[in-house]
């Protein structure tokens, strides 16, 4: 770990803001060792602030910028509330297409992918190859989340930003803008389970 990342120092989860001003007034790269320090020192939902702060300041390479952003998206718990999606796109389109924090080759053939969640959030870019999966998150009940339905797509190479499978949940990370959207049939609503 470099000393640089001392300007980090302080306890896990406070506000980002105070942290990136040290960082900002850097006049070179950060390194891959000194990102993971800083993003494991502020709770998941700053983590794409940090991310998007330091790379708009050009103190994150493209190439370290690859190893950081699906996990920055996969470790807040509403990415696209915390970051725009214009904002998403142009960091995920600097990555290269990831899995796992490795900018790999994007997938030829289109994907079946489904996803859980209240008919208002269908198009929300979190998605999964497993149905199981998206019928857990349909279900509600964690995260403040409520029960909707299971949703699925087809979707095309190009849509898709990044895999992440660290918390098995078989995360694809797709851009929906225009993409066909349907209810799968018979998983097209839950209810709350009682006492909920």
């Amino acid at each position: 770990m470099s000393s640089r990342a001392a300007g980090l120092s302080g306890p896990v989860g406070v506000d980002v803001v105070p942290r990136v001003a040290p960082l900002l007034d850097r006049a070179s790269l950060l390194a891959p060792d000194e990102l993971a320090v800083a993003l494991m020192r502020i709770s998941g939902d700053d983590g794409p602030v940090l991310l998007d702060a330091l790379y708009q300041h050009r103190l994150v390479s493209d190439q370290v910028l690859s190893c950081f952003v699906g996990l920055a998206w996969a470790g807040a718990e509403f990415p696209d509330r915390v970051l725009g999606r214009d904002r998403w796109r142009e960091l995920f389109a600097a990555a290269g297409y990831t899995e796992d924090g490795l900018r790999v080759p994007r997938p030829t053939a289109p994907q079946r992918l489904y996803r859980g969640a209240v008919a208002d959030r269908r198009a929300d870019w979190s998605w999964t190859e497993s149905r199981a999966v998206a019928r857990t998150y349909a279900a509600g009940g964690f995260g403040g989340r409520l029960p909707g339905a299971i949703w699925t797509a087809l979707v095309e190479p190009e849509r898709l930003l990044a895999r992440n499978t660290d918390r098995d949940e078989c995360e694809y990370v797709v851009d929906t803008a225009g993409l066909a959207i349907d209810p799968v049939a018979g998983c097209a609503a839950f209810t709350a389970m009682p006492g909920r």
